[in-house]
């Protein structure tokens, strides 16, 4: 099954618990949630979603200023934003979507609606391929062979593989949606160029492409 790794980010308990609930009515949605901006800004790096819903009204940092910032950073600028607003004017869904955001929902929402709407949001830019599921398939049983060999020696050909397939997975999952999947590779990208420099903490490599599999592993 593909999964959505779903940040839900509201500075109103009440509505982080109806959107937790709604989606949790489609298998889908793997959802976590934050009351601000500032610690979307975190758990963004932190979890890598695959799909950030944002409200637009908050206190300290809004919606649009929290979507600048996760723009601004090279490790979360790929994630679709939604946002979630009571102001869902055509004029303003314009102004939200020129700013970058994937999609736009009113409130208040309908709690048996919203994992369709979001699907909507998400289906023209980022609808998941099926077959590049499994390619994802073949880049996880190349990527553990890989891990396997560097537990025998560090061989120059194994590092350059590690990199190749961090770097095609990095470009084709962003392709398709799978902004985690994306964000783990060139996590692994940059440990294989730190081995390569001998610049590389002991275990790094390892630790990335343990993240990339288990990424993987839930789509």
């Amino acid at each position: 099954m593909i999964n959505l790794y779903t940040l839900s980010v509201d500075d109103e308990p009440d509505i982080r618990e109806i959107v937790e609930l709604s989606l949790g009515l489609d298998p889908i949605f793997l959802v976590r949630d934050c009351p601000s901006g500032r610690e979307a800004l975190r758990a963004a790096v932190e979890w890598r979603p695959d799909l950030i819903l944002l409200d637009v009204m908050m206190p300290v940092m809004d919606g649009p200023t929290t979507l600048a910032e996760l723009r601004a950073d090279r490790r979360t600028a790929m994630i679709p934003v939604v946002f979630m607003t009571a102001r869902a004017q055509m004029q303003e869904q314009a102004r939200f979507k020129a700013l970058g955001a994937a999609g736009v929902i009113a409130k208040p929402f309908d709690p048996m609606r919203l994992p369709a709407q979001l699907r909507d949001c998400l289906s023209a830019a980022a609808a998941p391929a099926e077959d590049f599921v499994f390619r994802l398939n073949d880049a996880f049983a190349a990527l553990a062979a890989c891990r396997s060999e560097l537990a025998q020696t560090r061989e120059r050909g194994t590092l350059v593989r590690i990199k190749d397939i961090a770097q095609t997975l990095a470009g084709t999952s962003r392709i398709y949606g799978f902004a985690g999947v994306s964000l783990e590779s060139t996590a692994l990208e940059e440990a294989a160029d730190g081995e390569f420099m001998g610049r590389g903490a002991p275990m790094q490599i390892e630790h990335a492409i343990d993240r990339v599999l288990a990424r993987i592993a839930t789509q």
